[in-house]
């Protein structure tokens, strides 16, 4: 496995996962374009040092992160709506238009329709006078 990790397909990876469990254990470098981490800077194609700072305080991050959870599936919930709204937004903004298209059509064929009537009467009213 010289290759990359980067480079690597979804079958090379499958083929040789025990090798990558091992060079992926004890991370040290993080690829800053794909976010693959390795402990060999040369199986990543920009490799960064990674250092693992010590926790600070356990009890507040337990709690942020709750907190943080929370707030992030309210915020998931937030942009879902919003996403469906505007989806039903332009739905129905489509229809408007097809429906006006649809009435300027309608109006144009009563106004030929008219025209017509008025024209067979007094055709059919100059016919009726010659017999």
């Amino acid at each position: 496995m010289a290759q990359r990790l980067c480079k690597l397909s979804r079958h090379d990876i499958t083929a040789s996962l025990s090798d990558i469990h091992r060079i992926v254990a004890a991370p040290k470098y993080l690829c800053r374009s794909c976010a693959r981490s390795s402990s060999d800077k040369k199986r990543l194609c920009k490799p960064q040092a990674f250092s693992v700072n010590a926790p600070v305080a356990k009890e507040s991050t337990t709690v942020d992160k709750s907190v943080d959870k929370s707030s992030k599936a309210a915020l998931k919930v937030a942009k879902k709506t919003l996403k469906a709204q505007k989806k039903y937004q332009k739905k129905l903004e489509k229809v408007l238009k097809k429906q006006r298209k649809l009435a300027k059509k309608q109006q144009a064929l009563q106004l030929k329709f008219a025209k017509l009537n008025q024209a067979t009467s007094s055709e059919y009213s100059l016919t009726s006078q010659y017999h």
